[in-house]
């Protein structure tokens, strides 16, 4: 393990002006052993921190300044956050890797979640112009890869829908407690942080509030990344909830397992996990608020047959700024935990 006697890795944080990236700072605060000192911004470029988000006042990051995209500059880190956007990241992470090889970097877009570059482009209706990177990333889910991304270099932050419903489902499909002659449905619900920080109509108050909806009914770009990574078919249908932050994801599954059986697997399976809490009770999205947890309860109904998994992350925390700093700490070797702590803010 490294020195952990004070901050031993450099970071940067490119798009650090977005929903992701301030709350990557906000948890970064409490981190002994990472130290950001380049954080960008192409809408708030030179302006101060905290002129931008003035909750940094008196942090040990009140002095940064947004900068300009400087690669050289950002490539002589240690490690890299990228929250930017699908589609605009894979040009700048490749040539980050071109400066410095030995760069390790956690990309918060889609860009390298996938095995098959043909189902990213896809997806995305992209040509992607860095395929020779796929082999070197690594999906970062570290309750399922955790091994692969201790020795990795390029980590793929996961979405935070895929995240909720992967956790939801990924003890019962490892044990073959899944009937797939019939049809996984997962449906989620998420606060209006997922869309990203944007002026856009359709979030707007007066848009969102006193009301909830479905939307990508027809095909949710992340429901290709749920299937590749469960190897199982899963039909998934996102909704916006007129709150800040949260997912809830409530899962049904075929089974010829027991409500029993499906309770001891999934406790078994997360027994040692940090982040992965089995409850007793269905979680709420206040349970999790501003936390790294992923909280699951798992039941089966009798008359149908279906096992039922819900499971509720904070998708800026478990479900990308937290979850990024996880992967961080298993790439430097430190204690997995470090940073993450916080319980919820309940309300």
């Amino acid at each position: 393990m490294q020195d952990t006697s004070g901050p031993s890795v450099k970071a940067a944080i490119i798009g650090a002006s977005g929903y992701t990236g301030a709350e990557l700072l906000r948890l970064l605060l409490s981190h002994p052993f990472i130290e950001v000192t380049i954080i960008t911004s192409r809408q708030y470029e030179n302006q101060p921190l905290t002129s931008v988000f003035p909750y940094f006042l008196n942090s040990k990051y009140q002095h940064l300044v947004f900068q300009s995209l400087n690669l050289e500059k950002i490539a002589s880190v240690d490690l890299v956050f990228c929250c930017l956007p699908h589609k605009t990241s894979f040009p700048i992470i490749k040539d980050l890797l071109t400066t410095n090889p030995t760069l390790k970097i956690v990309d918060f877009s889609a860009d390298f979640r996938f095995k098959n570059p043909a189902i990213y482009e896809q997806t995305y209706n992209v040509q992607h112009t860095a395929k020779e990177l796929f082999e070197k990333s690594t999906y970062g889910l570290p309750e399922i890869y955790r091994n692969e991304i201790k020795n990795s270099t390029l980590i793929a932050n996961p979405g935070c829908y895929p995240t909720s419903v992967i956790l939801a489902l990924y003890p019962a499909k490892k044990h073959n407690l899944i009937d797939e002659k019939f049809p996984v449905i997962a449906d989620s619900k998420s606060g209006v942080t997922g869309a990203g920080r944007k002026a856009t109509v359709d979030f707007t108050f007066c848009e969102i509030n006193e009301t909830f909806k479905a939307y990508a009914v027809e095909g949710h770009r992340h429901a290709p990344e749920i299937e590749e990574k469960l190897n199982l078919k899963v039909r998934f249908t996102p909704h916006l909830v007129p709150m800040n932050r949260g997912i809830l994801s409530t899962v049904y599954f075929k089974t010829n397992a027991t409500k029993d059986e499906l309770i001891q697997t999934y406790e078994e399976t997360y027994r040692n996990e940090p982040f992965v809490r089995i409850r007793k009770n269905p979680p709420t999205t206040s349970d999790v608020k501003g936390t790294n947890f992923c909280d699951i309860y798992i039941t089966k109904d009798e008359k149908t047959g279906l096992g039922i998994a819900i499971s509720a992350i904070d998708n800026i925390g478990k479900g990308a700024s937290g979850q990024a700093i996880q992967n961080a700490n298993l790439l430097f070797n430190f204690p997995e935990t470090t940073g993450l702590e916080q319980f919820s803010w309940w309300i």
